[in-house]
């Protein structure tokens, strides 16, 4: 019996192997632990939850913390089950069947699952050989094709690399369509996109609690655009979709944002010393302005840091393998090292 949908036939379920031993650099988390004072917290809220109710199904709270956190109001806001939930919503609420929607290549893995999901049509946008992203070229595929949805990941996963905003403003200038500015990794980095949200009604900021507020098993993640964009979202959103632990230790992360800085701070600077490690072994390395680093080493060094326990992630691009490595701690970056340095040794 055939019962999946034509257009699904080349996909693939999406897998991530749940690693609880060894050291783990394959998911761009923050490999730090929750800071303490928020355990205290939700030691304190669990004895109040009302967990036999449903969820207030706005967000409303959240939504109100993340709005006073960036200098927005709340109906600017909308939260979602990571951020991914909410480029599903994005391409639910704009493309019809065969619509384009455009991204660059390689970016993050979603952008072309949910636009097969949605019935729409990928363009595809190489990034520089040297995995930099192509302004020009960006720019000349909107002007061309004037996709429904233009998505740019910036900080780009898995490359770490950068658009500016002045790349970013002539992109959602040209375009006819929406612009979703994917910042996933943007607290790693000193651009953000969201000055334009006053600016331009086709454009929204993608954000979420996974990366530098370490809270990926909370999922949580939010966007910021124009209201009339915001209510378009509500339209397709599913009721209750952020449960109720996920909403309150997100408030208290975005209230408490100034706890976590030094944390960044941290990961930035071994995100330098790491970068810096790896190029005085030799290897291919790309400049990165995230939490993890994109690189080329052989596939034998691969094999030897599973064997150590130490996983990295694997990824094919043009029939070339290159791999992604979280930052992780000083000690966690020293063991890989180490391993990488005796396999380069012989």
């Amino acid at each position: 019996m055939k019962l999946l949908r034509e257009r699904f036939k080349e996909m693939q379920p999406y897998h991530s192997d749940y690693i609880t031993e060894g050291i783990k650099l394959d998911a761009n988390e923050n490999p730090y632990p929750i800071l303490p004072e928020m355990i205290e917290h939700m030691q304190s809220w669990i004895s109040t939850m009302r967990i036999s109710r449903y969820p207030d199904t706005d967000s409303t709270k959240l939504r109100e913390a993340v709005a006073e956190a960036y200098g927005v109001k709340a109906e600017n806001v909308i939260c979602g089950i990571g951020s991914d939930e909410l480029l599903d919503y994005i391409l639910r609420g704009s493309i019809d069947q065969d619509d384009t929607v455009l991204a660059p290549f390689p970016s993050f893995s979603m952008y072309p699952q949910f636009t097969i999901l949605n019935a729409g049509q990928m363009i595809q946008v190489p990034l520089k050989e040297d995995f930099s992203y192509d302004a020009d070229a960006l720019l000349s595929a909107v002007k061309a094709h004037q996709p429904k949805v233009v998505f740019l990941c910036n900080p780009n996963n898995p490359t770490g690399s950068l658009l500016t905003l002045d790349e970013i403003r002539q992109i959602t200038e040209a375009a006819n369509g929406l612009v979703v500015v994917d910042e996933a990794y943007g607290e790693f980095c000193e651009v953000s996109a969201l000055p334009f949200i006053e600016a331009f009604d086709n454009i929204i900021i993608l954000k979420t609690f996974s990366k530098a507020y370490a809270l990926a098993g909370a999922r949580v993640g939010y966007g910021i655009g124009c209201k009339a964009l915001i209510e378009m979202l509500n339209t397709v959103k599913i009721p209750y979709n952020l449960n109720v632990f996920s909403q309150e230790i997100a408030v208290w992360a975005i209230s408490n944002k100034n706890l976590f800085e030094p944390i960044i701070e941290k990961i930035k600077l071994n995100r330098d010393r790491l970068y810096k490690s790896l190029l005085a072994l030799d290897l291919r390395v790309y400049p990165s302005y995230t939490n993890f680093i994109w690189l080329e080493i052989p596939e034998e060094a691969y094999k030897m840091l599973e064997a150590a326990k130490i996983y990295i992630r694997k990824m094919k691009f043009n029939n070339k393998l290159y791999y992604r490595i979280t930052v992780g701690t000083e000690e966690e970056n020293e063991a890989l090292l180490q391993v990488l340095s005796d396999f380069l040794k012989g």
